[in-house]
């Protein structure tokens, strides 16, 4: 299973994408096992309040990478991924669906929606409405993404991103969650936050050092 890449020039931008994940690799930049692990530890939280098997549904998947890490615990029935990128697939317990197909036919309710690094590129002050179709299909929702903390850090997370992002064609944003704007999102949502994990250390080596974990954080979100 190979990361979706709609791009005309997707051959030099794959072969770009290779180098770019050796540098990461090399300098600390693998983001894949802590991230993992913690939407392992919300999971296995709700499947001891249920007693029963979790559907899980990754939002804004790219190419499941979590969902991969997480299709071999007992306790998950199966996971969907929706995105951007126009495909279907179905492995074992991992299914990809096109957002627009899956909002259109869904009828599941999921016992956890997870979204890692996905809400900032939609756009801050449009996540509202986002947030409130997630948790019409599920009662939890484990958002991870970023807090900036003023203009340097902003430019800093930008440029992270454009180096992270380049290769897939997404949309790098204008500005990223502060505390307050968070907390505001959260709100205007009806959702209660039960957990906030702040300073996240997502990275290791060089790039923990360039982004490091304060601008980082993990939400648990709930309906109200």
């Amino acid at each position: 299973m190979i990361r979706f890449n709609n791009s005309i020039n997707s051959k030099n931008k794959k072969l770009l994408n290779l180098f770019l994940n050796l540098i990461r690799k090399i300098f600390g930049g693998d983001r894949l096992k802590r991230l993992s692990k913690i939407i392992v530890y919300f999971s296995a939280k709700i499947n001891r309040e249920k007693k029963e098997k979790i559907k899980i549904l990754d939002f804004g998947c790219g190419s499941m990478e979590i969902s991969k890490n997480l299709q071999n615990l007992n306790y998950v029935e199966k996971i969907v991924g929706v995105d951007i990128h126009k495909s279907k697939f179905r492995e074992g317990k991992l299914e990809y669906i096109f957002i627009d197909d899956f909002f259109k036919n869904n009828k599941e309710h999921f016992d956890l929606v997870f979204a890692v690094d996905v809400l900032h590129h939609i756009g801050i002050d449009n996540v509202n409405e986002v947030l409130v179709k997630l948790s019409k299909i599920s009662d939890n929702l484990v958002i991870k993404d970023h807090f900036e903390h003023g203009f340097f850090s902003r430019q800093l997370l930008r440029f992270v991103d454009f180096y992270a992002n380049y290769a897939f064609d997404v949309n790098i944003p204008e500005k990223y969650f502060s505390l307050k704007t968070w907390g505001e999102v959260v709100s205007k949502s009806n959702l209660i936050e039960k957990e906030l994990i702040q300073n996240f250390q997502q990275h290791d080596g060089l790039f923990n050092l360039i982004l490091n974990k304060k601008h980082h954080f993990v939400s648990h979100l709930k309906n109200d």
